[in-house]
Order: structure tokens, then sequence, then C-alpha cells
């Protein structure tokens, strides 16, 4: 291929997978968020925020108010919903392809912005959604607007950095101007810019940023008082680092293996150019120039420390910093390919992409054959033709554009089996699609959905059922809330016997084998132990004694 051609490549297969993947369901947390979003539409409330008609208060409003109107305009349409979300991160692509270069050049900036748009971290999100799927998008456009300020000194850029780092406070709170301000602060910090350090307009973005978290602000307050506000500002983020609020994972090192798939395929590239932008920081003693940056070190670094110290840890909350991995890994990749002093690595990542390449093919081959045997032959001819290409590509002479392509056809090839194959697959054993589509068939109206004990909790249940109930915990839950004869229920082992201990008479309207999608133990994903770690659920009805 000649130069950049992969780039028409990632564009075509970036669109392959992601269409894909429109199809796939949402369960857990990123259908919680939806359903906050239609009960926003259904209550005509879209400041006091609610699930399961119950007060929340766990994130800010932006990405609840995006699913209300894409529910107002399409139904509750979950594909109409993702599209939205997959539309508005492009946003986010483009501002990394935009920062990229201006802190570098073009083509670093092509490249960072095709690492950052077809990695697994990236499409794998866009499945599950969650508010850091979101921020990404914010606070790239953010740091990108305060980079061209402090480089070209136009004023609507100050503020437009400003607006995007109010609305990554709307997204998922105070995070959001800690990996900004550590981008930007750090910068100007250790390129001695004093003058932009105490700017006077950094008074006059205080109270922009105010205003536009204002409804969030005002929703915690009208339903939590002043513990909401402090549960914004203090609580959801220091409670997690402490794990006084949330979180028991001591792991230091788990952000490092986190970036081994987030950033895949692309993490030898992320790993060694963080590395070496570390390195070369290091070497010049301070010594640095016009041309340095430290935009991306400086919020990769701060999250690494902040996030790896903290109890609370999970894979999505590193979305924020993959775009300025990202960035780094294209610099680097650059570098590494052009200059001779390199030559030793070149064949060291060359060895390393071709395992993780292969791995990425025998990864999906294995699924595709022997977890969840594939039948349908458009999909087979798609993954041949994306294999055929795999295995063509290997035979080019050893060079940067080889590698980008054959990596890009192995994470396709990867991916498009996940969203084709593998989630549908699993999404046949989370029960609770199945319970919604008979509660749809067969409720009338009137009758409700509810979910009955923790083991149960499956925020799907009240998503995709056409008239969603309550989240009752315990049997003292269920008493107060008191559903009426003709509510039905989806729960476990444990409800049945809370049930059972009240007299509670029901009718059994469904017994499902249940294995949750986001649990994927060996012996479950092997076909002859499968059937040995599935659970059982209930779905019940609630009869008149």
């Amino acid at each position: 291929m000649k130069k950049e051609k992969w780039l028409l490549l990632g564009i075509l297969l970036y669109l392959l997978v992601n269409i894909a993947g429109l199809f796939v369901p949402i369960v857990i947390n990123a259908a919680k968020y939806a359903q906050i979003g239609r009960e926003m539409l259904d209550n005509g409330n879209w400041i006091n925020l609610t699930i399961g008609e119950e007060a929340y208060d766990q994130k800010p409003p932006l990405l609840f108010w995006i699913a209300a109107l894409v529910f107002q305009v399409s139904g509750i349409s979950i594909i109409s919903y993702k599209a939205t979300i997959l539309i508005i991160s492009l946003a986010g692509v483009y501002g990394t392809f935009k920062l990229a270069s201006l802190l570098y050049d073009k083509r670093t900036g092509l490249l960072a912005a095709f690492m950052w748009g077809t990695c697994l971290g990236y499409v794998h999100f866009h499945n599950d959604i969650h508010t850091d799927t979101l921020l990404v998008v914010p606070v790239v456009l953010a740091i990108w607007q305060y980079a061209a300020y402090f480089k070209e000194n136009n004023n609507y850029q100050f503020y437009l950095g400003t607006i995007f780092t109010g609305l990554g406070m709307l997204t998922k709170g105070p995070v959001a101007i800690v990996i900004i301000g550590a981008a930007v602060g750090l910068h100007l910090l250790l390129t001695c810019n004093f003058k932009a350090i105490f700017n006077y307009r950094w008074l006059i973005a205080v109270p922009i940023v105010l205003i536009l978290i204002l409804p969030a602000l005002w929703g915690l307050y009208n339903q939590f008082g002043m513990e909401g506000i402090k549960f914004y500002f203090w609580t959801n983020n220091f409670g997690r680092i402490s794990g006084s609020y949330a979180g028991h994972n001591t792991d230091l090192f788990f952000y490092l293996h986190t970036t081994l798939y987030m950033i895949a395929p692309w993490a030898a590239f992320g790993l060694v150019g963080t590395f070496l932008q570390i390195r070369e920081k290091v070497q010049k003693r301070r010594h640095f120039t016009g041309e340095d940056e430290f935009y991306t070190l400086g919020a990769i670094l701060v999250f690494l420390l902040i996030n790896s110290l903290a109890k609370a840890k999970n894979p999505h909350y590193e979305l924020v910093i993959l775009p300025l991995i990202s960035i780094l890994a294209a610099h680097w990749a650059y570098m590494i390919f052009e200059k001779t002093n390199f030559a030793k690595l070149r064949k060291i990542l060359g060895l390393i992409h071709l395992f993780t390449g292969s791995f990425l093919m025998v990864f999906a081959g294995i699924f595709l054959i022997i977890v969840f045997p594939e039948k349908r032959i458009w999909i087979w001819l798609i993954i041949i033709l994306l294999a055929g290409a795999f295995f063509y590509v290997l035979t080019w002479k050893n060079s940067l554009n080889k590698q980008l392509t054959y990596l890009v056809l192995a994470i396709s090839v990867f991916l498009f089996t996940l969203n084709t194959t593998i989630l549908p697959a699993l999404s046949k054993y989370q029960s609770s699609f199945e319970a919604c589509s008979i509660f749809n068939e067969k409720a009338k109206p009137g009758e409700k959905l509810h979910i009955f004990t923790q083991e149960s909790r499956y925020w799907e249940i009240f998503l995709y059922s056409k008239n969603y109930g309550r989240y009752m915990i315990t049997s003292e839950d269920f008493k107060q809330i008191n559903p009426p004869a003709n509510d039905w229920l989806f729960t476990g082992r444990e409800g049945i016997k809370q049930l059972t201990e009240m007299k509670v008479p029901v009718d059994t309207m469904g017994v499902f084998r249940h294995n949750s999608m986001t649990r994927l133990p060996l012996k479950f994903l092997n076909p002859k132990t499968r059937e040995s770690k599935l659970k059982v659920r209930y779905l019940l009805k609630l009869r008149k004694n």
C-alpha cells in the first residue's frame, strides 16, 4: 500500500465493525443510563434524575439528556441511541486529529485518530455505553482548544475550551477538569509559561463552567440537599479514590495491563511511545524548547497516578486518556520507523505485532468454530475476505504501513466476530431479554415488571420492557412498595426464597437458564461444561390471595 492508504482501509473497517455493533443489545450499567433517559422523557423532569422511579445521584445528566432526546425523536430505539453516541464520538476522533496535528504534524494527527477510532476500547464501549464513552469527546476537544489558544492566541479558542470543560463536568463531574487541568497545567508549568498560568481569563472561566453544570447541581440539591452537592464535588470522586464510597481494588498495575487490551492492537506502540516520551523529557533536564509539549504526558501520568492508587478501578475509566496515548503512539511510530537508531526496536515491535495480529485472528477463530459455532455464510465470507487480506499483507516488506495494515485487519476480524457472533450468542443467556419478551407479549395494560433482589438487578429489564416498575432489594422493600396483584417480577433463587417466606402468591411465567454477559468463566465458554455454570432466573406474576 502507498503512504497513508491504510487510512481508507481503517475508515471502511471502522464502519463495518461499528455498524455491526449497533444491533448488539446493551446491559447492566449501559442499560441503566439509557433507562434514566427514558424515565426523564416519561416523567417530563429533565433535572431531577430517577432510575426505577427512585432518585439518582451517581452521574450528571448530559448522557441522559442525549438518550431522552433520541427516544423523543425515534421512540425507545437502542439502535438510534447507539448510533447517536457513535456520531457524537466522531467529534472526539476529529479532536484527536486536530490536537495531534497541532502538537506534531498532520500525518501524526491522521495516525492518532486512526489508532483511537479502531482500538478495542473505542469499539467495545460504543456497545457498552458509559458516561466515559461520552466524556472523551469534550475532554479531548477542550485540551485541543486550550492548546490552540496558547499557540495561536485566538480568544474564542480559550472560551471554547472552557465550554468543553463545562460539558465534560456535565458528563461525569470533576474528573473532567482534573484531566484537562493536568494536561494544560503541567504543560504551562513545565514550559514556564507563567503569563498563561496567571491569565485573567481563568477567572472568567470559573463562572462559565459553574453555569454549565448548574442543571446537575440543581437536580442534586432538589433531591438530596447539600449532601447531593457534596457527593458531586467530593464523595463520588475522592470516595472512590480512598475506597470509603466504592471500590476495593489494590492492584497498582491495573491500568498497565488494562491498557494492553483497551488500546489493542496498538498497545505496543502506545506503551513504547509513552516510555520514549518520558525518557526524552527526562534527558532534556528542563532544557525545553517551544517544540516540547506536555499536554499528553500531563494527563496520562496524572491519570495513572491517581487512578492506580484509587480503590475503585474499571477499564472504562481509562477511555478518557486513550486518545492522548494514541497521539504518543502515532508520533513515536513514525520516529521509530524513520530514524536509523531504532533499527533493533523496529524488529522487536514487528515480532510483537505479528504475535498480536496472529493472536487476534486465532482468538476470533476459536470463538467462531468452537465456543459459539457460526453457521451464517455471509459472516464467514466477510471473515475469510479479511483473513485473506491479513495473510496477503504479511508478505509485504517490513514497514510501518505493513504493520498498521495487518493489525487493523486483525482487530477488525476480532471485533466483527465480537459484534456479530460472540455478543449475540452471549445475549441468549442473558435471561432478562427473554423475560422482557414474554412480559411485553403477555402483560396487560397497566401491569408493571419489577426487579426483586440484588442478584437479579439487570437494568435492561426496565429498558426493554414496555412498562417498567421498581427495583426492590429486600423483603422489606417489597412490603413497603407493595406491588399490586397482576404485576410481574424478575428474580432469582433468593427472591423465590423471600417470596415464599412472605407467603406471596405468584404464578411462574418463565424459568430461564442464565449467565450474565459481563461474567465469562472458562467453564461457561467451554460448550461441554457450559451447563454447569448456568444459574436460574424466574419471571413471576403476582396473584391475589
